[in-house]
């Protein structure tokens, strides 16, 4: 029993120093700088769901034909540009700019830029739908 303490009390020191250590290490180290928030209300009726975070790349010439998706979705420019169209006309976003979009909502998106646009989606997709619907 001695022989497994004398290993056991050193090990938890080094443990309890080594980390706060580390702590004090990183009061001086840079932090993250939020730079935009988007607060984005949402309803949903009470089920199972999936959390699903897709980055896409369009290249320069790229479209995703109309279509819906079966839950609510963010959208995120991270790079490029985006045009989306839909019953209210056309509209084209730059990196940094985000939108949401509702279950049902019909739109079409491409890429009219010269260079790739990089989408970040997260939608919240209830159990048995599907993220991507094509419209007909």
């Amino acid at each position: 029993m001695r022989h497994r303490l004398g290993f056991f009390v050193p090990l938890l020191l080094v443990t309890l120093f080594g980390a706060g250590a580390v702590a004090i290490a990183q009061q001086g180290a840079p932090h993250p700088v939020p730079v935009a928030m988007k607060v984005m209300p949402i309803t949903v009726a009470a089920g199972e769901y999936s959390l699903i975070n897709q980055v896409i790349d369009l290249p320069a010439g790229a479209a995703i034909p109309k279509h819906t998706h079966g839950g609510p979705a963010v959208v995120n420019l991270l790079s490029g540009q985006l045009t989306v169209t839909d019953a209210t006309g056309t509209r084209t976003l730059s990196a940094g700019q985000s939108f949401t979009e509702a279950p049902g909502y019909a739109h079409s998106v491409a890429n009219k830029g010269s260079t790739t646009a990089r989408v970040s989606v997260t939608y919240l997709i209830p159990k048995g739908s599907k993220t991507l619907i094509l419209s007909k």
